[in-house]
């Protein structure tokens, strides 16, 4: 049976921040296409501004899983 490698506390804090600023980012992304292209149609831009919250969604369950399981 092998052992799981481990994994420094500074570089699991480092990629729990990068992952909060990466959802961070997505959501407010999904809030400015909504909001500012006026000029792409309406049903496009909610398809993409839906596409970047499930992308921050499954990227904030995964920080989640990953911070459970330590």
């Amino acid at each position: 049976m092998a052992v799981a490698p481990v994994t420094p506390p500074e570089k699991i804090v480092r990629q729990k921040r990068t992952l909060t600023l990466l959802i961070g980012v997505l959501a407010v992304g999904a809030v400015l296409i909504v909001t500012l292209a006026t000029k792409i149609p309406l049903p496009l831009r909610l398809f993409v501004a839906a596409t970047d919250l499930v992308a921050a969604a499954v990227l904030w369950v995964a920080m989640r899983q990953a911070s459970e399981k330590k």
